[in-house]
């Protein structure tokens, strides 16, 4: 079994917004605790929750104490966040590879490429794209968690 993985921020982000994917993103991550898998993300990932977080409490859907509670836990999760120059020209690529309007999400791939291992997403349009093109990629709404988890 991959020890790490390659996950977008949505997946966190929905164990602190209540969504529709909310339980799977939960059992998801609860799932990677018991078995130690260590979660990896390009440094985006911490753009982008702060960025969610904003506009739901601007939205007055979390209040700002929500907000701010929610920030500190998703900033304090042990992910390991990458950048580099190499990651940044894949990610364009590869974007433009799979005719990807933009390259946040080909970061990701570029990630999961280079490290080998699954990546795993919220976005089903972004899955619905490439996983034929690239099987490692999952989308959270396949997940279900193993007999006996709780």
């Amino acid at each position: 079994m991959t020890s790490w993985v390659v996950s977008d921020s949505g997946i966190f982000i929905a164990t602190v917004i209540k969504e529709p994917l909310s339980s799977k993103a939960d059992a998801l991550l609860e799932h990677w605790k018991q078995q130690d898998v260590q979660v990896h993300a390009p440094r985006l990932f911490q753009y982008e929750v702060i960025a969610v977080l904003r506009k739901h409490v601007h939205r007055t859907t979390l209040t700002p104490q929500e907000g701010v509670r929610s920030r500190d836990w998703l900033l304090a999760q042990p992910i390991t966040l990458w950048i580099n120059k190499d990651l940044l020209r894949r990610a364009y690529n590869l974007a433009t590879q799979l005719n990807l309007p933009t390259a946040y999400d080909a970061q990701y791939l570029a990630l999961a490429e280079y490290l080998k291992g699954d990546f795993w997403t919220m976005d089903e349009r972004l899955f619905n794209i490439v996983h034929q093109q690239l099987s490692w990629v999952k989308w959270l709404g396949n997940f279900t968690p193993p007999a006996g988890s709780p």
